[in-house]
């Protein structure tokens, strides 16, 4: 009977202490698989919000692109100016568009302003996206105020700021992935702009970085002239011929010749030739005089976008 009881009398404290242990590392286990699978849910999300956020400002961007104001410039120097898009780097975009709400009494009549996108990679790990607007009510739409500085992002002069997005990795590890790329580098001949944004919240971990990607097509944006002259003597005459010239759209151009600029030759497509008149026709001459000339062709589209060809004779 007492051999019984004693065979009856429970676990020892060494088997109880062993029990504790081993339950203590199985918990300890099971605590350690929950935390990293609830840390790497948290990181999931977290770089779901922002690669949300990005595409947000991605199809924002897209939009307002597509919105663009194309007001053109032309000076006297026979120079055409930036007319939509006046900054086209890999990471700093700067174009004109058109708000929706226009103050009154503005001298702005067109409302159009000033958008820019830029990347302020000073922690490449953690990038950010910045919007910047620009826009006047004291000037008229075909005279906008200066290009504030681009130098640095975000920059001062601007009449807005707002960071878009961030976690932007396009320059992580010593890349440089290009946040904009344009199929020219001629500002008035862009007619298509390709953005990418590299997204991750967590460089070098889980879950790896996302590349969000969007091409659009300037529809708005009225492509800048090609002016082509050829030049042939005759006697004692010049003839030039500006038939080569061509508009992207196919719209019809305007000719406008000057020798030795700024005055202009007179029309010798008319008939009888008028003494005092601005040539406009496709085909002029001009007197040969002896020396150096220096001959300018412009061409202008419907909408009074310029382009310029000028030889040296002979």
């Amino acid at each position: 009977m007492i051999a019984r009881l004693r065979d009856e009398r429970g676990v020892t404290l060494i088997e109880l202490l062993i029990g504790m242990v081993v339950t203590l590392v199985i918990f300890g286990a099971t605590l350690t698989v929950v935390t990293a699978v609830s840390r790497s849910a948290q990181r999931t999300n977290e770089h779901n919000e922002a690669q949300d956020v990005a595409r947000t400002y991605m199809d924002r961007l897209a939009r307002e692109l597509r919105n663009l104001a194309s007001p053109s410039i032309f000076t006297e120097d026979y120079q055409a100016q930036p007319y939509a898009v006046d900054s086209a780097g890999p990471y700093d975009l700067v174009f004109r568009m058109v708000d929706e709400v226009r103050a009154a009494g503005s001298l702005n009549q067109a409302n159009v302003k000033r958008v820019r996108y830029c990347l302020d990679a000073t922690d490449p790990s953690r990038g950010k996206l910045y919007q910047q607007e620009q826009a006047w009510t004291n000037r008229a739409s075909n005279d906008p105020p200066p290009l504030p500085a681009l130098g640095a992002c975000p920059g001062a002069g601007w009449t807005r700021t707002a960071l878009v997005s961030e976690n932007i990795v396009n320059r992580v590890g010593g890349q440089n992935r290009p946040m904009f790329v344009y199929n020219s580098a001629d500002l008035q001949r862009i007619s298509q702009i390709h953005a990418d944004l590299y997204v991750d919240t967590t460089p070098g971990e889980a879950p790896v970085e996302t590349r969000l990607g969007s091409g659009v097509t300037l529809r708005n944006q009225n492509r800048v002239p090609v002016a082509r002259l050829d030049v042939d003597q005759s006697g004692s005459r010049l003839v030039l011929n500006g038939s080569a010239s061509e508009d992207p759209e196919g719209m019809p151009l305007t000719y406008q010749w000057y020798l030795d600029p700024p005055t202009p030759l007179p029309n010798c497509d008319l008939l009888p030739k008028p003494a005092s008149c601005v040539a406009e026709g496709v085909v002029a001459d001009a007197p040969l005089t002896p020396g150096n000339h220096r001959i300018v062709l412009v061409v202008k589209d419907p909408a009074g976008l310029p382009a310029v060809a000028e030889v040296n004779y002979p």
